[in-house]
């Protein structure tokens, strides 16, 4: 299973992602079941070099993606803002902006299901079939 992880508007210096990455690398149950790679784009000329734009985890049971899911929610709730982040695993895309048990069970639900037309069950459909929003 492949899930690519985005923090919703990002500083240019994808200072978010950074540290939702150190987050995620931290903690054990994610370390131990996830492959963690940090997408990079290329950052405009300058000493900073490439900026961290998106996380992808690889992982290949529903434990390890509730871990996942459990430790993205635990970063938001340690954010000033709050930020919104993006799980998506093929054409499912779902937000993260509530660290809630509720709202935890059906991202679960949403990512679990791949490539399903219509994800989850709950919550608005957002701009294109399988995509949530909580």
């Amino acid at each position: 299973m492949r899930v690519r992880i985005e923090v919703e508007r990002d500083s240019e210096a994808g200072e978010g992602a950074q540290s939702l990455f150190k987050w995620l690398s931290a903690d054990p149950e994610v370390r131990a079941g996830a492959g963690l790679s940090p997408v990079r784009r290329a950052a405009a000329p300058g000493p900073m070099g490439p900026v961290l734009e998106a996380i992808e985890a690889v992982f290949d049971s529903g434990v390890q993606l509730a871990s996942l899911v459990v430790a993205v929610a635990g970063w938001r709730s340690t954010r000033p803002r709050r930020d919104r982040v993006h799980l998506t695993r093929g054409d499912v895309r779902v937000t993260v902006d509530s660290g809630d048990p509720e709202a935890v069970a059906r991202v679960l639900r949403a990512l679990g299901e791949g490539d399903a037309p219509e994800a989850g069950s709950g919550g608005a459909p957002a701009d294109r079939p399988g995509r949530q929003d909580w």
